[in-house]
């Protein structure tokens, strides 16, 4: 398997993914899903942001379409030396249910978005385990002070 998708991430697949979108494809559409807003939310920015991302992403959508394709049937096992356990890296929902029980599985979104927060060692074996024990993904990740 060529992981050379996951070095060179289409970049306005990357800039999806660091503003907490789900790009995927539906039929012949290219779809945003926005796991972060509420659906009674409104966020007039985001939305703007999203709406041009749209726009972008249907202008050269046979690049991302090719990407999005690479990156679905991706399954890797890794042995983490940093975790000390094997964690799958998947490139859609529809892999998580093919690990085995008691392993992780990240996807590249996730990835990526724990190699930008430079989490020390020890809070990235915090989260993990927490990952372990409810599951789902992680879709923002915000370094701030912590409030009382």
């Amino acid at each position: 398997m060529n992981l050379k998708i996951l070095q060179d991430i289409h970049p306005i697949i990357a800039e999806a993914w660091e503003m907490g979108l789900d790009p995927d494809i539906d039929g012949n559409e290219i779809v945003l899903s926005d796991p972060l807003m509420d659906a009674g939310d409104s966020d007039t920015e985001r939305e703007k942001k999203k709406l041009n991302l749209s726009r972008r992403i249907k202008g050269e959508a046979a690049a991302v379409r090719a990407y999005l394709r690479s990156v679905q049937g991706l399954m890797v096992k890794i042995e983490s030396e940093k975790l000390g356990e094997t964690v799958w890296i998947v490139g859609h929902k529809k892999l998580m249910d093919k690990i085995p029980a008691q392993e992780v599985g990240y996807f590249p979104q996730e990835v990526m978005r724990i190699k930008k927060a430079n989490w020390s060692d020890e809070n990235l074996k915090k989260i993990h385990s927490i990952k372990k024990i409810f599951g789902g993904t992680i879709e923002s990740i915000k370094i701030g002070a912590a409030h009382d």
